[in-house]
């Protein structure tokens, strides 16, 4: 069974540099997943997978088995196969435009067709110096650990959670976000299009929270909601009316000190909420 790694830093500067330089990383897969993969109606080609075992962000296959990783610690891109990683590209000390050179060569080098590969995708980002050809860094892995934690213990608990729910979704890494989630579908209506779902994750700080956190949503499609009346969640509070859901920041998971504790609070966290939302 995975279990819940002890997290004990609180959010800085350094960790969140470290995290914003994993997310312009994982643009690389998610190019791949866009260019090189079938094109699904909801993106979902340009998400990942995060792998517990071994810390990496892994991309949709390309060919013969072939995908796209990044190692969230190290920050080096590889070739993954059913081996493990074959070649790899260390992203330290290169601007964003060197390392797409690096990619396209590595995976054309594999067998993958890079004629319709670009550099770009069909969002921004908001705006980083890494964009005006500045150099990724890696100069202490701590801090790229830290968020590595952050990735594993939301896979961890999403996982769980939604083993109970028939048709939930695969936990997932979106790009444009970078956010780690998954939706459960609560309702369809006589024609069978989904109606209610809830929304679960984990995300990086916005304009909403300033620092990472879990977040629990709900949406309707035909229905005003109205969660204010709602008991807040254990360790979290409802964001309402400015948006339908609940968060849990970083620090509230903190003040525990055991890896089982900040696991618990996580647990009671979506289990107090799911129940209020399902009681609607």
């Amino acid at each position: 069974m995975k279990k819940w790694k002890l997290i004990f830093r609180p959010f800085d500067d350094n960790i969140r540099e470290a995290l914003l330089q994993q997310h312009h990383a994982a643009q690389y897969i998610a190019m791949a997943g866009r260019y090189l993969v079938p094109q699904q109606p909801d993106d979902s080609n340009t998400n990942m997978e995060f792998l517990t075992d071994t810390g990496l962000l892994a991309g949709h296959e390309l060919v013969k088995g072939i995908r796209l990783a990044l190692h969230l610690t190290e920050m080096k891109l590889c070739i993954l196969t059913s081996s493990g990683c074959t070649r790899e590209i260390s992203l330290a000390g290169k601007t964003k435009q060197e390392v797409y050179k690096e990619v396209k060569s590595m995976l054309a080098g594999t067998g993958v067709d890079t004629a319709r590969m670009e550099y770009g995708l069909h969002y921004e980002l908001p705006e980083h110096p890494l964009d005006k050809g500045t150099l990724f860094t890696h100069e202490d892995k701590q801090f790229f650990r830290e968020n590595m934690l952050y990735r594993h213990n939301a896979q961890v608990i999403l996982e769980e959670i939604i083993q109970v729910y028939d048709g939930a979704e695969p936990v997932r890494i979106w790009p444009h976000h970078f956010d780690t989630g998954t939706l459960i579908p609560l309702v369809h209506n006589k024609q069978g299009e989904l109606t209610r779902s809830l929304g679960l994750g984990w995300a990086i700080p916005d304009t909403m929270v300033s620092e990472p956190y879990f977040y629990l949503s709900f949406w309707a499609k035909d229905a005003e909601v109205n969660l204010q009346h709602l008991p807040s969640p254990e360790q979290g509070k409802w964001m309402a009316p400015t948006w339908n859901g609940a968060v849990l920041p970083l620090a509230v998971i903190l003040k525990s000190l055991e890896a089982e504790e900040q696991y618990n609070t996580v647990k009671e966290f979506y289990s107090t909420g799911i129940a209020s939302l399902t009681s609607l």
